[in-house]
């Protein structure tokens, strides 16, 4: 905890610094860095769920669709069966 406060207070000597499009920049850097890591764990939640499911298939658990019934669910939401 100590290392992020002198990290947090090395960080705001420079900051009077920079012109407001220079922070602007800085910003939106932030931003984005911020948005792209909560991206990756959701792509990595996805990606978790889609492999419990496919281990779950393997195992013989839970109900399989037929390629008929797959395409009247995707054509019709009404006939999804609660999934």
């Amino acid at each position: 905890m100590a290392a992020a406060s002198g990290l947090d207070g090395e960080f705001m000597q420079y900051w009077p610094k920079l012109s407001i499009g220079q922070k602007e920049s800085l910003l939106n850097v932030a931003k984005n860095f911020v948005g792209l890591h909560k991206e990756t764990e959701e792509i990595d939640q996805r990606k978790r769920l889609i492999q419990q499911e496919r281990e779950r298939y393997l195992q013989g658990e839970g109900k399989s669709f037929s390629w008929e019934e797959v395409k009247t669910m995707a054509l019709n939401k009404d006939k999804w069966n609660g999934l």
